[in-house]
């Protein structure tokens, strides 16, 4: 079996490969998860591989992503799409919020599926693998796409390439009715691509084919209202009780907030040392800039002129009004492009 390179992709240091494989697999790859009455696996012919310089000792390239199909052409036109914009979502991951693929599932590795059938979305499961490389049953870390082929637009190809990634790899809070027990899926898609659309080295090879036009007016109108909203909201346990949409929004929207305001280091501090409850957001946010002595706070043109909420720091603002302070928050009016706090 040999395998071509197909992608060299070469940001700031973080390196990351696409090895598409020239043959079908022999013998074939069966999905651990079982379909239809028969209770049988999916079985896939084709594979391509992910691999990324993550930091070890020998700073060799590893294996980050395994993406099956199971014909030859999506093999050849969907699977390195679909590789190389992981890659892209695991380097933010990696390099700016510091967060890498679990090591207790396949060394880190994330197997994708690419199915022919089913309703078009996907699904995303930490399973056991009886076909695992080394024989025997393993921990695995899997998401399944759906008749990704039939997707109207590219974008929603992204947005469920992104929604899933967010399952495998951000922090889980939960008990949610509806839309999904788990936000870390809505999460992931809002967050990658907020963040991601505005760089002035956006490729769209490396988003799923989406012009930065496009991605950028994705974010103006799924993203940036649950963002505004949060910004403009005190932050208390009330504003995130329920189990329904609008819940699961003003968590997503705050930690929106949060990564505008301060920067993706910050909320994946916040993430992490959070916890599972949603209603702690605003704690775990004034405990991880306790500390912070100075800060310049960037203000979206639609929040000039409105009342924020933000840490109440010890300091001097500018270029904002302070109107309140409020059991460890400040609620600003902003007038300029940037909101300063000095010592």
């Amino acid at each position: 079996m040999i395998a071509s390179t197909l992608a060299w992709l070469l940001l700031d240091t973080t390196k990351t490969e696409v090895r598409q494989l020239d043959s079908p697999l022999k013998p074939v790859k069966k999905s651990p998860l079982k379909f239809t009455d028969k209770n049988i696996p999916f079985e896939f012919e084709w594979m391509s591989e992910g691999y990324a310089q993550a930091r070890s000792s020998t700073n060799e390239l590893q294996l980050r992503f395994r993406i099956f199909a199971q014909d030859r052409k999506v093999h050849s036109e969907l699977s390195p799409s679909v590789a190389k914009t992981l890659l892209h979502l695991w380097k933010f991951n990696y390099d700016e919020l510091k967060i890498d693929h679990k090591p207790d599932y396949s060394r880190s590795c994330i197997d994708v599926y690419l199915c022919w059938s089913g309703q078009p979305g996907g699904e995303h499961l930490f399973d056991e693998d009886p076909q695992a490389p080394r024989g025997g049953s393993s921990k695995v870390n899997t998401i399944y796409i759906y008749d990704l082929p039939t997707f109207k637009e590219r974008i929603e190809q992204l947005r469920e390439v992104a929604h899933e990634y967010g399952h495998a790899t951000l922090p889980a809070v939960g008990g949610y009715d509806y839309p999904e027990y788990w936000a870390n899926g809505f999460l992931g898609e809002k967050l990658f691509l907020s963040e991601l659309c505005n760089r002035k080295d956006y490729d769209p090879e490396q988003m799923m084919g989406v012009s930065q036009a496009e991605c950028q007016a994705w974010v103006r109108d799924k993203a940036r209202p649950l963002m505004f909203k949060a910004a403009q909201t005190f932050p208390n346990a009330e504003m995130f009780k329920g189990k329904g949409e609008s819940a699961m929004n003003q968590y997503i929207g705050y930690l929106l907030w949060v990564q505008f305001a301060f920067s993706p280091k910050i909320v994946s501090r916040v993430m992490k040392i959070n916890g599972p409850q949603a209603a702690t957001l605003p704690e775990s946010l004034r405990d991880c800039v306790s500390d912070v002595s100075s800060m310049d706070i960037p203000i979206h043109t639609d929040l000039k002129g409105k009342l924020i909420w933000l840490p109440d720091i010890p300091g001097t603002w500018s270029g904002a009004k302070v109107r309140l302070r409020k059991k460890g928050f400040v609620g600003l009016v902003p007038s300029a492009d940037i909101v300063r706090l000095r010592p």
